[in-house]
C-alpha cells in the first residue's frame, strides 16, 4: 500500500520499483525451473538403494538383481527411455518443479511418476513405487538417440453418454502375437470389463481381480485417461458405436475391443 501523502513522481518511482522487483521474481523463478530441467537432462544409471532400512541381505541382493542394469535417459525433446528388468519402455516426460515429480508417459500407454528426492551434478536420487535409488550419469551411446516410430493413430471424438456404459472385453491385439493366441487370451479374459461410470467413477475386472478408480477425458474427448491409485492409463479411441467400443492401448499397435453383451 502508498503511503498518503506522498506526491504523483513519488507514487509512480514506487510503482515502478515494485513491477521491478516482481518481473526479477518471475524471472528469477522461470531460471531455477529451467535450471532443474536441464540437470535432469542425460542418462542415468543404477548406482546404489538409497535406504537400506530393514532390509537384509538376501533382500538387498534380490533387489540389486531386479533393479542394478536399470537406466534412464531424459532428452531435451521431452522424449525418454527406460532399461528396467530386461525390459526397454519409452515415451514423454515432463517435470513438475513444484512437487519435484517426474511424470512419464509410456507409448503403450500407461504412466508413472518418478520422486525426485536429490539431484545435484552427477547424482540423481529418485523414489519408485516403494524403493528408493541412488543413480549417477553415464555415457550416452548413439542407440539411444533413436526414438520409437509412433503409429499414426486415427481416433474419434466422443462424448460422456457413448462411453459411460459397462464394456466386456472381447479381444486383445497384440502386435506380434498369433491368431490363436489372441483367440486363447480371449477366452481366458470372458467376462472382463471396463465400466466408466457417469460422474467419473471407473471400475474394471479382469479374472477375480476388480480395480476402482476414476476416469476423464483427453484433449478433444479422444482419449481416456484412467487413474487407479498413483498410476494413470491412457486410451485412445478408435472408433465407438451404441454396443461397441475399440481402444488403443497409448501410442501403440496394441487394439482393445470391447462390447456391451457379455
Amino acid at each position: 500500500m502508498i503511503e498518503p501523502g506522498l506526491n504523483t513522481t513519488n507514487k509512480l518511482q514506487i510503482m515502478t520499483k515494485a513491477r521491478f522487483l516482481f518481473f526479477i521474481l518471475i524471472a528469477f523463478s522461470a531460471t531455477l525451473r529451467a535450471q532443474s530441467v536441464d540437470s535432469l537432462i542425460g542418462k542415468w544409471k543404477f548406482y546404489d538403494i538409497y535406504d537400506k532400512t530393514g532390509l537384509d541381505t538376501p533382500t538387498l541382493k534380490l533387489v540389486k538383481e531386479y533393479f542394478g542394469e536399470m537406466t534412464l535417459y531424459f532428452k531435451y525433446n521431452k522424449h525418454y527411455k527406460t532399461f528396467l528388468m530386461n525390459k526397454n519402455e519409452e515415451g514423454m516426460w515432463n517435470l513438475n518443479t513444484t512437487t519435484k515429480k517426474v511424470r512419464l508417459f509410456l507409448n503403450k500407454g500407461n504412466v508413472y511418476d518418478l520422486s525426485i528426492l536429490e539431484l545435484k551434478g552427477d547424482r540423481l536420487v529418485i523414489t519408485m513405487g516403494e524403493g528408493s535409488f541412488v543413480l549417477t550419469r553415464t555415457t550416452i551411446c548413439d542407440d539411444d538417440n533413436i526414438e520409437e516410430e509412433l503409429p499414426k493413430l486415427k481416433t474419434v471424438s466422443v462424448t460422456t453418454a457413448q462411453i459411460a456404459k459397462k464394456w466386456f472385453l472381447k479381444r486383445r491385439e497384440v502386435p506380434g502375437r498369433s491368431e490363436a493366441q489372441v483367440k486363447m487370451v480371449s477366452k481366458l479374459i470372458k467376462g472382463a470389463y471396463a465400466q466408466f461410470k457417469h460422474g467419473g467413477e471407473y471400475e474394471a475386472q479382469s479374472l477375480t481381480v476388480t480395480e476402482s478408480g476414476t476416469w476423464a477425458f483427453g484433449p478433444d474427448n479422444r482419449s481416456i485417461i484412467v487413474s487407479i491409485a498413483n498410476q494413470q492409463r491412457i486410451w485412445n479411441i478408435k472408433s465407438v458405436t451404441s454396443t461397441e467400443l475399440v481402444l488403443i492401448s497409448g501410442y501403440s499397435d496394441e487394439i482393445w475391443k470391447f462390447s456391451t453383451k457379455n
